[in-house]
């Protein structure tokens, strides 16, 4: 088991309809995905990092990262990555953290 290290989680995920592959040139067949990144400390997450993403297309099984989509990828990624929002639980860490300082300092005075 690693004590520190990244993992990701998908964030959020849609299938682009007026979109056309640009390997097998099929439409309705590209999935786009926002992939949020957090750091971690055994097992339990602090920070959130960079969000990326991942085209992947159900016909020829090919998978893109950003350097690699289309222009029409990159916007539809853009429109999605607006709506997808970091979740809290990326910053569990840190929260649980600053409530045990909390109730260490107020428990001196109660």
């Amino acid at each position: 088991m690693f004590l520190a290290g990244i993992n990701t989680k998908s964030l959020k995920s849609t299938q682009l309809t007026h979109i056309t592959c640009p390997s097998c040139s099929k439409t309705n067949t590209t999935n786009i995905s926002v992939i949020g990144a957090y750091k971690h400390l055994l097992q339990i997450p602090f920070l959130a990092g960079k969000k990326a993403a991942r085209s992947t297309c159900n016909s020829c099984k090919t998978s893109l990262d950003y350097k690699n989509m289309s222009d029409s990828i990159k916007l539809a990624y853009h429109e999605l990555k607006e709506t997808s929002k970091t979740p809290i639980w990326f910053y569990s860490g840190i929260i649980g953290i600053k409530i045990l300082v909390l109730i260490k300092i107020f428990s001196r005075y109660l």
